[in-house]
């Protein structure tokens, strides 16, 4: 698959199965995560956690689902990556670099036939929850700064309206 492919077919899947992906394939996919681009090529202040622990992605998931039992922001997935990074010189530069990292990888996880989707509650899940950052290993002054859960799709979601351009564009020359 050609990479237009990938970010066109590339959608938000919220429910998996539990089909966990392949060790190559998560591998692969944190490398692809390692060549964004980030600000000043500051890498040192991020990191990647891949998470596969069953136990762990539960207590995230509780941790994100803000005391609601019934709700489930990891979506079942059965891997989990987290971006942690220490406050960068910039003002919120971090959240940019996540994005960029995030997206490598869930470009990639598409080209794969893996699905995909960006969290938003689980970084706010773990950075509420001292316990598990700790069994993230979260060094001093690193917080969660943006994750993805990855697997397979339980279920057959709609295709989003629109096989072009679906923003607003102007073009100024």
């Amino acid at each position: 698959m050609n990479t237009f492919d990938a970010i066109k077919q590339r959608h938000s899947t919220r429910a998996f199965s539990s089909k966990q992906i392949s060790e190559q394939d998560l591998e692969d996919i944190l490398v692809a995560g390692g060549q964004a681009a980030i600000g000043c090529a500051d890498f040192d202040s991020l990191k990647l956690y891949a998470v596969q622990s069953p136990e762990l992605l539960a207590e995230i998931d509780a941790a994100s689902a803000n005391g609601n039992p019934t709700s489930h922001p990891l979506y079942n997935a059965p891997t989990l990556v987290v971006v942690a990074a220490k406050k960068g010189f910039l003002e919120n530069i971090e959240l940019s670099n996540a994005g960029c990292i995030i997206q490598n990888m869930m470009v990639l996880a598409a080209d794969r036939g893996i699905d995909s989707v960006y969290l938003w509650m689980a970084m706010m899940g773990i950075n509420g929850n001292a316990e598990v950052q700790k069994k993230l290993g979260f060094p001093e002054g690193y917080t969660c700064v943006g994750s993805c859960a990855l697997g397979y799709a339980d279920k057959a979601f709609p295709k989003l309206k629109g096989e072009g351009q679906r923003l607003d564009v102007k073009v100024i020359r």
